[in-house]
């Protein structure tokens, strides 16, 4: 098993402690090293799934302390984290979608505004909703994804395979290869198709996510439009900073 899973198992193990009671509120979680020991992972895979707890809300590290439940709220919130291509994968994995409507449409002005394509182009468009990792939570997403009108083979084979990414299923179905994901966030409402789907009100504040897939030599491979309500979804983004250039500018002042 990955780290990455490793850390996902002990997130959700210790989130479910939490909210179940196990771990009340002002108690203190066991010491690292009492789950290195029990978990059987690695000292590091425990922080790195503690420090996603913190930011989630539900519990405070403090030095010499320990590490305190301080709420049992916002379970059911969506947490992404994504920097690379596996990340959008293990997504996937942890929250399936499941497809509602297959069709093929012809891009109206309003749409090509909002996907950034000519108006008239034909498209085969996916509209599914994705789930929460836990049973019984609502839907986290409600998305309609947009690919090549030629790519028939997908109408058969997405069902098949909800765990699976749409863009693995065109490179493992016709050989595309997608080297570059090119997103935009913004705060918007849920219009009235989204908002049916995740049983929520129409003009209920959310977050549209659009993200465009793109090959080696630039062309559209996929496009997809997310609608999150705000209580279920939060992004996190590391950003690392670039040692290199940070040494060349501390010559440069020196």
């Amino acid at each position: 098993m990955t780290r990455e899973l490793l850390k996902d198992k002990l997130t959700e193990k210790l989130i479910e402690g939490i909210s179940s009671g196990r771990y009340p509120v002002g108690s203190l979680l066991p010491k690292e090293l009492q789950l290195v020991e029990s978990e059987g992972v690695s000292r590091h895979t425990v922080r790195a799934a503690l420090a996603k707890i913190e930011r989630l809300g539900l519990i405070q590290r403090t030095p010499h302390v320990g590490t305190r439940v301080v709420s049992r709220g916002r379970v059911q919130t969506f947490d992404q984290e994504l920097s690379t291509l596996s990340d959008l994968g293990r997504l996937a994995a942890h929250n399936p979608r499941h497809i509602l409507d297959i069709r093929e449409i012809v891009v109206s002005r309003e749409l090509a505004a909002q996907i950034q394509c000519p108006p008239g182009e034909t498209f085969i468009r996916f509209s599914m909703i994705r789930m929460g990792s836990k049973r019984g939570a609502p839907p986290i997403a409600w998305t309609s994804e947009y690919v090549n009108r030629e790519w028939t083979k997908l109408v058969a084979e997405a069902p098949k395979h909800p765990e699976k990414l749409m863009i693995e299923l065109i490179a493992e179905l016709y050989g595309k290869t997608c080297v570059e994901v090119r997103q935009s966030i913004e705060a918007t409402t849920l219009t009235a198709e989204a908002a049916a789907n995740l049983n929520e009100s129409e003009g209920t504040p959310c977050l549209r996510i659009r993200r465009r897939y793109v090959s080696a030599r630039g062309k559209t491979l996929l496009i997809t439009v997310s609608y999150h309500p705000g209580d279920r979804y939060a992004f996190n983004l590391n950003v690392r900073l670039d040692r290199q250039k940070q040494c060349v500018e501390s010559d440069l002042m020196d």
